[in-house]
């Protein structure tokens, strides 16, 4: 027996079966395009599906389907056959993670918070030795080093 609803965009009528109603029903594809349009639909298009945290979710759906996958084997050959290919510039990592948050996190003894910002202090990106790394509370106050450390070097080094 089809149940009587409505449209979540239109409001218009239709009828389905109960093992077919979902948590949003919409008579059309326009319909559904309106209603997860962020232009149309400002307030109620986030509520159409929770992204949030997916990729710790596909992580762990990842984990129970494929458990001989990404053994700590595999990882360690996919990262061995992938060192030293770079060009170098960008930062090196450790199984897919920055070694600089790494080493920023034994000397803090906890992971980084959000926002935290590790800045090396010679500049150099791939130094990762505890005394070349400062970690700074925000973006911002990382940009405001940055700053009085082009100050300094412009006015010949003259600190107070």
């Amino acid at each position: 027996m089809r149940l009587k609803i409505k449209c979540d965009w239109c409001g218009k009528e239709l009828y389905r079966y109960p093992s077919s109603i979902k948590r949003h029903n919409f008579c059309s594809r326009a319909c559904l395009a309106g209603y997860s349009s962020k232009e149309k639909n400002p307030n109620g298009y986030s509520d159409l599906k929770d992204y949030a945290n997916m990729s710790e979710h596909m992580s762990e759906l990842n984990r129970k389907l494929n458990p001989t996958r990404m053994t700590l084997a595999t990882r360690k050959k996919l990262r061995n056959s992938r060192l030293g290919l770079g060009e170098g510039r960008s930062y090196t990592k450790h199984y897919g993670k920055h070694e600089h948050r790494i080493v920023a996190e034994q000397i803090l003894g906890r992971k980084l918070l959000p926002g935290e910002v590790v800045h090396h202090i010679d500049g150099n990106k791939r130094n990762n030795t505890p005394e070349n790394i400062l970690i700074l509370k925000s973006q911002s106050e990382h940009a405001k080093l940055h700053v009085r450390e082009r100050k300094f070097w412009s006015e010949g080094g003259d600190a107070e």
